[in-house]
């Protein structure tokens, strides 16, 4: 029997140019439609009369992002867009619409030390990403029942002021402990929105630029002093703990952190050493895989 279905389009790249005298400005999504409605009998009798074809799902993507201004140019904003417009254009054959966006961020290029008018470079390998979930409810009113933003491959190290020890040893266990490494993640994170921010947020862009300006500060502490970590796990909790506080527009923020491995290169075929003038290694050999994967969701307190 069939127990579940739905039906979309993947993988549409879209570029919004805005311009004005001022300065010209673009976003770059991808975007991911997923609708669900009642068109069983598409899937179970070959009647596509209520299917809304994935290439005019295509197609609608690119005539909502027109839409797009000033005041909306957020990844979140056009997934809100996108999801509403499908839930409401088609009451008969829609129930609910999930949008998801990645967004390749592009940077205004600094020439003589000046914002350039419609020069940009790409900040790779961060990418922002969003998701909305729109549906039909009850009282037949299109709404919004989820929304989050969110952002991968940021990526941070800290070169002091970490440690892993006196965690759990058996047989198997041949890691040293350490007083002393460096500490190095790509941030994955996404965060879910209150009610009332869906509702009321002017600026999206914003509050995605304050959670990772917040979860850097946490994660390197002040300029000058650094902060300690015992963990990954720790400086997880910290950055997280971190955005809740400082962000009123979110729930929650969920972390996927992995510990991207910097050794310290072995020099003994050689005769040489591998300490520096600190006494501590200077040279090391970075590995992609493995890695450790540490994650965490942080909650704001309920009331």
């Amino acid at each position: 029997m069939l127990t579940s279905h739905c039906h979309g389009k993947g993988q549409v790249r879209v570029m919004k140019l805005f311009r004005s005298e001022q300065r010209h400005e673009v976003r770059q999504f991808l975007v991911e439609t997923n609708l669900v409605g009642p068109v069983d009998e598409c899937f179970l009798k070959g009647d596509n009369s209520r299917i809304v074809a994935t290439d005019t799902q295509k197609n609608t993507i690119f005539i909502l992002a027109k839409q797009l201004n000033e005041n909306s140019k957020s990844a979140e904003c056009f997934s809100m867009l996108v999801a509403k417009h499908f839930v409401t254009t088609y009451p008969e054959a829609i129930t609910e619409c999930k949008v998801t966006i990645e967004e390749e961020i592009w940077e205004r290029a600094i020439i003589d030390g000046k914002p350039h008018h419609h020069g940009f470079q790409k900040v790779g390998p961060q990418l922002g990403h969003a998701f909305c979930h729109a549906v039909r409810n009850n009282e037949n009113k299109v709404v919004v029942k989820t929304l989050n933003g969110g952002v991968r491959g940021l990526t941070l190290l800290k070169t002091t002021q970490s440690a892993f020890e006196n965690f759990l040893r058996d047989k198997f266990t041949v890691l040293p402990e350490t007083k002393e490494r460096l500490l190095a993640t790509s941030v994955e994170a996404t965060w879910v929105y209150l009610p009332v921010a869906i509702k009321e947020c002017s600026d999206f862009e914003e509050v995605a630029s304050k959670i990772k300006q917040t979860m850097i500060n946490a994660f390197t502490g002040p300029a000058d002093i650094g902060v300690a970590s015992a963990s990954l796990q720790e400086t997880a909790f910290q950055m997280g703990k971190a955005c809740v506080e400082i962000v009123p527009a979110i729930k929650n923020i969920s972390l996927k952190l992995p510990n991207i491995h910097n050794i310290p290169f072995d020099f003994t075929a050689f005769g040489m050493g591998n300490k520096d003038a600190s006494g501590f290694p200077d040279i090391f050999w970075v590995t992609k895989e493995p890695f450790g994967i540490i994650q965490a969701t942080v909650s704001r307190p309920k009331k």
